[in-house]
């Protein structure tokens, strides 16, 4: 039924010649009756869509045209009542503050459509709808920026929220001069930091922890860059990430990657299902493909019974309930993952805006005014893609700080504090292709600040830490 309904929404044509059918058909029904000319037959069977009959004539293919004609009528008219009351629902969901539409051509824009408080979904790519929030979702990256570039005025002062597949946001050049507020957003990103939100590693930050990640996907990809980033709990820990699937020039820049603590990154060049073996030792195996997951599991299950086995799928699927293991679980399901909160991550990206402009008020050796917040909102639209992400990247680890301060493991007064926001910081900055050198250049991605936090100035090391205490404040209720 799926199927079905995929294909006639792609070739609506077909939808106009199955309403011809009725017409054609009861055509020939009345012209066989030899009582008709040629046009009193054509007005006899359109009479028939009006549950009209012109004539007590009855044969097999009039009555066919009779019935099949009465439920295109009616067809229409319940398309007719359709479009009317989606219109009136609209109109009165544009009346709330947090009205949001989202512009779609696909499956995954729908879903998230389902899940909005007050919002729904169109395919309408020409113009945006009255509305204050904006979700553009569309299939392909370039026509999700053609309809935010014609469009822009239109949009100003509106959130707009843009999902990008292939495109970097990183990349991105600074938006000052953007009529509105632009967030961006990847699915495989979304996923993999709700995977690491949900499956966290706090309870092995004291001890040696290793992590299979197999797949050469978008989402085994999401998956390392997002542990690699936010699995940062101690200078202690000792984490290993096994890689399976990379090969070529990302297998050398994955493997080279420094870590700045001990925890170490080891590729792997052949096949997973080569070398069971391989898998006896390993603390947690993420599968990242949906192919094949049975034999990963029972791959691994034989040689190392309590491994912990996260496989990916796309649908909710449950593995608990058939296997004699309590470790096996499934993540990525879209119900689960495209939600209106993910999407906006209002306090993620507030988090992020607030860490950025601490940033700025420690540069100016400002405080904060009663009224910052539109001087925030002025910083943030002053960043690139690339800084943006930095910041929001501090805010998505801080729950990690905050906590560990809170279990009485760190304090403000602590440097390790310090010393594990230098590694996080510089971790960013290498998983997006930034090196150490003398002279910073950003438009070379070099910076002069990634070095050991022992080698940084009393000054520098003073920039990892919470400048004003009323941001500090406000990030704290967010977390």
């Amino acid at each position: 039924m799926g199927k079905i309904k995929k294909f006639i929404k792609k070739h609506p044509v077909f939808i106009y010649i199955a309403a011809l059918i009725p017409f054609v058909v009861s055509c020939y029904g009345y012209y066989i009756t030899g009582k008709f000319t040629f046009w009193e037959f054509v007005y006899a069977a359109i009479a028939v869509y009006f549950v009209n009959p012109v004539s007590e004539d009855v044969n097999a293919f009039i009555l066919f045209g009779e019935i099949t004609s009465v439920i295109v009528t009616a067809g229409i008219i319940l398309s007719v009542l359709k479009y009317a009351y989606a219109k009136i629902e609209h109109f009165f969901i544009r009346l709330k503050k947090d009205s949001t539409v989202v512009y779609t051509d696909n499956e995954l824009g729908y879903a998230l459509a389902s899940s909005l408080k007050n919002g729904y979904a169109t395919e309408n790519d020409s113009r945006p709808e009255k509305v204050k929030n904006h979700i553009v979702m569309f299939e392909n990256d370039a026509k999700n920026i053609t309809f935010y570039s014609q469009n822009e005025t239109r949009l100003k002062n509106q959130k707009v929220f843009m999902m990008m597949t292939e495109l970097d946001s990183t990349l991105l050049k600074a938006t000052d001069t953007s009529e509105a507020d632009l967030h961006f957003f990847n699915t495989n990103e979304l996923l993999a930091r709700d995977y690491w939100k949900k499956y966290n590693l706090y309870n092995h930050k004291d001890k040696s922890f290793k992590i299979a990640i197999i797949g050469n996907n978008d989402v085994a990809d999401a998956i390392f860059k997002y542990g690699y980033l936010n699995n940062l709990y101690t200078l202690e820990q000792s984490f290993e990430y096994h890689i399976w699937g990379l090969t070529g020039a990302k297998a050398k820049f994955i493997g080279n990657l420094p870590t700045d603590n001990k925890d170490t990154i080891i590729i792997h060049e052949n096949d997973a299902f080569e070398f069971a073996d391989a898998f006896k030792e390993i603390d947690r195996v993420i599968y990242c493909f949906e192919e094949n997951s049975i034999d990963m599991i029972q791959m691994v299950l034989y040689v190392n019974p309590t491994a912990e086995i996260h496989c990916y799928f796309k649908e909710e699927t449950s593995y608990e309930d058939i296997y004699d293991s309590d470790k096996i679980i499934t993540f990525g399901a879209l119900d689960d993952l495209l939600t209106e909160e993910s999407v906006k991550k209002e306090s993620l990206y507030l988090q992020g805006k607030l860490f950025n402009y601490d940033y700025a008020l420690r540069y100016s050796e400002r405080c904060a005014p009663s009224d910052y917040k539109k001087e925030m909102e002025n910083e943030w639209k002053k960043l690139s893609g690339f800084k943006k992400s930095s910041s929001i990247a501090r805010a998505d680890h801080y729950w990690i700080e905050k906590k560990l301060k809170e279990d009485g493991i760190l304090s403000d007064e602590d440097e390790d504090a310090l010393k594990i926001e230098h590694i996080r910081w510089s971790r960013f900055h290498f998983i997006n292709h930034w090196s150490y050198a003398e002279k910073r250049d950003n438009e070379k991605r070099k910076h002069n600040l990634l070095v050991p936090y022992e080698k940084l100035s009393d000054a520098e090391r003073a920039k990892d830490g919470i400048y004003d205490k009323t941001i500090k404040r406000e990030i704290e209720k967010l977390v």
